[in-house]
Order: structure tokens, then sequence, then C-alpha cells
């Protein structure tokens, strides 16, 4: 089966972005517990907190992979109050929710409308609990993952920022894919958890058209006004990378994979801490439990615990505990912590490790891109302000690098 080519049909060009001095972020974090405190809300980890290549993991789009050519129109607006009180869906994963508006979620049309039969890439999906591989049109994959990584009733300018950077997860996964010249034949595109980026399969798309019609338009809305639309470095898709919650600000690529990437910078993001139902959490063991899990014996238990050294991000870089030294991504892991972001207390054999923020840390985060949505930022100043000089191009421009989708 060949794949079928949107490009054509996609008008060329784009818009640029490009990156700018944070200074302005001074005194916002005071600002926004002054102006923010009545929110509420919350995201998850995914992205997301999930995506791989060029030997970066990819953990779903939010573990994704300056000098765009034109500057924006202005900073991203500080969130302020009086948008009221926000919303929230507590089970959602922070990678990223995109959706399409009518018939699309079908398979029949995808976010192109209805007057008009859609000619783009096909993407296969295989569904983990169901053991099969669901193909569908390229946009109404990216619905299925904007429903499955962000609320619905966040703002419609974070939805759109979310589905373009979901979208261009995958069509950076199906360009890698494309110029891979290896003879093993691929059965999938994408996993629909965190491995790549949560997504909602066809079935569950059409049982929330019955019950639940004007979250899925909603969604489907911000799909169908970024049709198109994804994120370049020098001419390639991005890895966009994305999570639920930061500690206060981003990381850098290669604090967490070891890998420098020039548009995966750090930058305050500090009104996570008044949105977020998830910025602060607490997770509680035996102290056996905690060394044992850590992989440390008891010989080498003594002598304490110490943070080494902080990334750009403030998240811990390295840790000292007894006579053990580990990095603050592998106690996350083994202690299954939302963060590495990270303080502790010890009593009557107990440890307490108080996280703040939710996911890797890497690219966009989802609450902030919420605050900044309710300050009146347009999804491509938000875009901007997490991936540091990168360009907003429509797809057709890539069209020399897809001639050939194979299955």
């Amino acid at each position: 089966m060949r794949r079928r080519t949107a490009w054509r049909r996609i008008l060329q060009g784009g818009v640029g972005t490009s990156g700018w001095m944070a200074a302005f972020l001074l005194g916002m974090a005071a600002a926004m517990f002054l102006k923010l405190m009545s929110a509420g809300g919350g995201v998850s980890e995914s992205g997301a907190s999930h995506t791989k290549s060029d030997g970066i993991p990819e953990v779903m789009a939010a573990e994704a992979s300056e000098a765009g050519s034109s500057e924006l129109a202005g900073r991203p607006r500080m969130p302020e109050s009086g948008s009221g009180n926000l919303k929230h869906e507590d089970g959602v994963q922070t990678d990223g929710a995109v959706g399409q508006a009518g018939d699309s979620a079908d398979g029949e049309g995808g976010a192109a409308g209805k007057d008009e039969a859609p000619d783009e890439p096909l993407v296969r999906v295989y569904l983990a609990e169901e053991g099969r591989v669901e193909t569908v049109p390229l946009e109404t994959y990216v619905l299925g993952v904007v429903a499955g990584e962000m609320p619905a009733d966040f703002e419609l300018e974070a939805l759109k920022a979310q589905a373009i950077a979901a979208r261009t997860y995958i069509i950076r996964k199906l360009f890698t894919a494309a110029q891979d010249t290896g003879d093993v034949k691929r059965e999938y595109d994408v996993t629909d958890g965190e491995a790549d980026q949560v997504y909602v399969p066809l079935k569950k798309i059409r049982e929330m058209r019955l019950e639940r019609e004007e979250e899925l338009a909603r969604i489907g809305r911000a799909v169908a006004e970024t049709q198109g639309l994804v994120l370049t470095y020098e001419g390639e898709p991005i890895q966009a990378a994305y999570f639920s919650t930061s500690g206060g600000y981003t990381e850098n690529a290669e604090d967490y994979w070891s890998v420098e990437v020039p548009y995966l910078r750090s930058v305050p993001s500090p009104w996570d801490a008044q949105l977020s139902p998830r910025f602060e959490q607490k997770v509680e063991m035996e102290l056996d439990e905690f060394y044992d899990r850590l992989g440390i014996r008891k010989r080498d238990r003594k002598g304490g615990i110490e943070v080494l050294s902080r990334t750009a991000g403030r998240s811990v870089k390295e840790i000292r505990i007894g006579k053990k030294v580990l990095t603050g991504r592998e106690v996350r892991e083994a202690l299954d912590l939302p963060s590495a972001n990270f303080s502790w207390r010890i009593e009557d054999g107990r440890i307490t490790l108080v996280c703040y923020g939710y996911g890797h840390g890497v690219g966009m985060s989802q609450w902030g891109a919420q605050a900044l949505a309710r300050a009146g930022n347009d999804a491509e100043q938000i875009l901007a302000y997490y991936y540091r000089g990168t360009r907003l191009v429509r797809s057709a421009s890539l069209a020399a690098s897809f001639e050939s989708f194979k299955t």
C-alpha cells in the first residue's frame, strides 16, 4: 500500500518565528501569584511527556527532539486576571490533545472539510490494548492525539499549539522513516501510548461525538485551524517535546537526554505553580524501600543525601545518596517520581519527597501554554516561546522530503 501525499493541496509558505530575550519575565512570578491564584485546572504528563530520534529519546511528543527568518508581531503577554476560573480534567495526559472537526473522526475526511476529499499521508497506529494497527489520515491522527493529551476546555490557542506540536511530532517521525534506507519492513508508525503520543482511537472518538460533542468540536476546531502547520528548524521538523507542568523553568534538552538541541532551551515558566494541580506532589515510602529501589546496598547507605548539582531548569542533576552518585533522572525513574525537581525530609524511618512540576520538563509546558493563551497570546507566540528559534511553516514546504511515503 502506497501512501498518498497531501502536500500539493496545502498552500506553500508559512510564517516564521524567532526567539527573543526572556527578560520580560522578570517579576512575572510575583504578578502571576497575585493575579492567577484563583485559577485552577489540570493536564497530565506526556509529550509527551513523550518523543525520540537523533539520540533523543522519543517519549511521546512530550519528549521531542534559533534563528527564525522573521520576527513575531510582539512578545507574549503576561498572564493576567479577569479570565475566570479554569476548568480541568484530572486524568488528561500531558503530552498533547488535538482534534479534528466534522466527519473526519471516522477517518473519512480528516480535517479537510466536507466538500473536498483529503489527500494526505496515512498514519499506522499500534493500539496496545487491542493488539492491532489502526490506519488513519494524518489529520485524524492529530485529532486523536489532542483528545488524549490536553483537556478540551483549555483555551483554543493552547489547543492549537498542542495540535501543531502533535502534528510536528508525527511528521518528523514519518520524515525520519522516509529517509531510512534499511530493509526492515515497518508494520506501524507509532504506538498509542506515551512511548510516542497518547492517541484516542476512532471507536472512542465516535463515542466522544455522541457523549461529548461540544468538546470534540472544540478539539476539531483547533486541528482544522492549524491544518498543515508544523514547526521546523533549519528546514526539518523539530523534536516537538512537551510535558504537563514545569517546576518554574523548562529544561535544556542535554540535561535530560545528554544531547544538546538548539531550540529546546530552558526558559522561565512560573505560572504553572498557580494553575496546575500537579505543580507540587508528595511521594512517601519507607527508607529501606527508597534505598532498595535505587540499588543502594545496606553497607553503602551511610553518609546522608546531598544534591551535588542542579540543571538550568532547577531540577536535580546529580545527587549523592550514601556512597552512590546518581542523576536526578535516574532517581525519578527508579522511584516513579512526577519530576526530577525534588526536595526531601526523613522522619521515623520514612522519607517524603516533595516534587515540583510533572514530566521531563523539556519543550512546551502544557499548563504554561494555557496560561499564555489566557493572557491573550496566540498559538504561534506560545510555540515561539517554548521552542526557541523555530519556524512555523506549511507542511507543503516539506513536500520534496515526502515524495515517497511507503508502508
